[in-house]
């Protein structure tokens, strides 16, 4: 699932505010807060949760029995503009197949619902969206869920998500109570941006994607697992992650884990560098630390210098405090 929200927020279209010939599409909705909803922590939403789903972190929740998730991340910017960035031809980009775009008024609220399809992992996911908010904050809300599904699931997100209360005026928490770990950028040359689900992205000007020439980045994804890995099987999750990526490598570079502690956590450590299809060298950075019952899988990417690069992302992974 938090592949897909990266791939989409990756994907940006510069447009100007939009005319109002979407609300006049609009499905009007009215909902009532009750002890019903839960408040998205970090958010001014409030949702009422499909039965079954608990708190994974403060913008998450899951259904681990169905393999179904619900997380919320904030969006820059005009709520009628991002509609728009997250139309067919982007969410496509994005690996999402739209079936149905629907808009609607949510308490006199534009709001914008997508429903689609999505592969991951050679696994087929039903996927909606509701993208709610007004000129100067939005949100994305996506729900997925397994295909064929079971017990109509995906009916029950698509409520959960047309529940939603959007309130400018609501007080958001602290991000700071989303993880379980600790970060210091200092010295890092990085900067966090919002959070997204299990997610921590930080990049060299605090856009996402960065909008500098080197176009710096780094993300940190906390995994859970139920069994204990061999060393053989935890070099090969470095060594999958990084051949993901569609690049000519670099005939200098070893694509062989090595093995990395930060003093805490250990694992394995792979980076090379390689040609895109723009022709362009981008090095990448991949590392996966270990602890118990989870893992932490940290992915740097840049244009940049290489050296000045692996020298800020190891930095950064070796301040992560548990």
């Amino acid at each position: 699932m938090y592949r897909i929200i990266l791939a989409i927020l990756f994907v940006f279209v510069d447009l100007t505010c939009v005319s109002q010939g979407i609300n006049s599409k609009a499905i009007e909705i009215t909902n009532v807060d009750s002890d019903e909803y839960t408040h998205i922590e970090t958010t001014k939403l409030k949702m009422v949760l499909p039965a079954g789903f608990v708190r994974k972190n403060a913008t998450t929740y899951e259904n681990l029995l169905a393999q179904s998730y619900i997380s919320v991340q904030q969006l820059d910017g005009d709520v009628n503009r991002n509609f728009y960035t997250f139309d067919k031809k982007s969410m496509f980009k994005a690996g999402i197949v739209v079936s149905k775009e629907t808009f609607f008024k949510i308490n006199g609220i534009d709001a914008m619902m997508i429903d689609g399809d999505q592969y991951i992992d050679e696994k087929e996911f039903a996927v909606s969206i509701l993208i709610i908010g007004n000129c100067t904050l939005s949100y994305l809300i996506m729900g997925t869920t397994p295909k064929p599904i079971q017990n109509n699931m995906n009916i029950l997100i698509t409520n959960s998500l047309l529940s939603t209360i959007f309130n400018p005026k609501m007080e958001a928490g602290a991000i700071s109570k989303i993880y379980s770990y600790t970060i210091d950028t200092t010295g890092t040359g990085l900067v966090e941006c919002m959070p997204m689900g299990n997610s921590r992205t930080f990049t060299d000007d605090g856009n996402v994607p960065s909008k500098t020439g080197d176009m710096t980045s780094l993300t940190i994804r906390e995994m859970s697992s139920a069994i204990q890995f061999t060393e053989a099987q935890k070099k090969d999750i470095c060594l999958h992650r990084i051949k993901l990526y569609p690049l000519t490598w670099d005939e200098n570079s070893k694509l062989e884990p090595q093995k990395y502690s930060t003093g805490k956590l250990s694992g394995y450590e792979i980076y090379a560098s390689g040609v895109s299809k723009f022709m362009k060298t981008e090095f990448i950075y991949q590392l996966v630390l270990f602890d118990k019952d989870r893992y932490f899988v940290i992915t740097g990417i840049s244009y940049g210098d290489e050296k000045k690069c692996l020298d800020a992302f190891r930095k950064l992974a070796n301040s992560i405090e548990l």
